[in-house]
């Protein structure tokens, strides 16, 4: 198996991504304005050009555009993170469990970090693309609007998947 796939690896990437994670969401404060009262997320889901020119001219108007623009540039971070993380660590529970069952949920647990990597890439560009612009555009929105749920759905499924299959996995060497 390649060195990527160790579990050294695994530690620092998932590891890393959810230290980050949780300062994206402590920091995500800064963006709650009465137009979007939950700062980010309302830009996450905001499937219109007119909703997300009103976010955006909210931040402007409240000074916090730029941190709305590192942010995102942080949240890219986070996603090749938390998405390696949780593919090194799937692939390693895959082909290193014991039984059956705890290589399956390895597996799942690779597919279900590709595709929240796939689809909050997406959704992120195309709020990224619209804020630097300065302009929303109805296909972005919409198109990160549609990604939002995938995106949420198999960021929960990942991450329930791989805690389970760690402590599996433990249980398992411990035996």
């Amino acid at each position: 198996m390649p060195k990527l796939y160790s579990w050294r690896n695994f530690w620092i990437f998932w590891g890393g991504g959810m230290a980050l994670f949780v300062y994206l969401i402590i920091s995500g404060g800064a963006l709650e304005t009465i137009v979007a009262p939950n700062g980010i997320l309302d830009h996450q889901g905001a499937a219109t050009a007119e909703r997300v020119n009103a976010i955006q001219q909210s931040w402007t108007a409240a000074g916090v555009l730029d941190i709305a623009r590192w942010g995102m540039i942080a949240d890219l971070v986070f996603i090749t993170l938390y998405m390696s993380g949780g593919i090194i660590g799937g692939r390693l529970i895959w082909q290193r469990g014991k039984s059956p069952a705890l290589k399956k949920l390895g597996l799942l647990c690779v597919l279900s970090y590709f595709l929240f990597g796939l689809s909050d890439y997406v959704e992120t560009l195309c709020q990224l693309v619209q804020l630097v612009r300065e302009q929303g555009s109805d296909i972005f929105a919409a198109t990160a609007a549609l990604a939002k749920p995938v995106k949420t759905i198999s960021w929960i499924v990942g991450t329930v998947a791989m805690i389970a299959a760690l402590v599996w996995r433990w249980s398992e060497t411990r035996a």
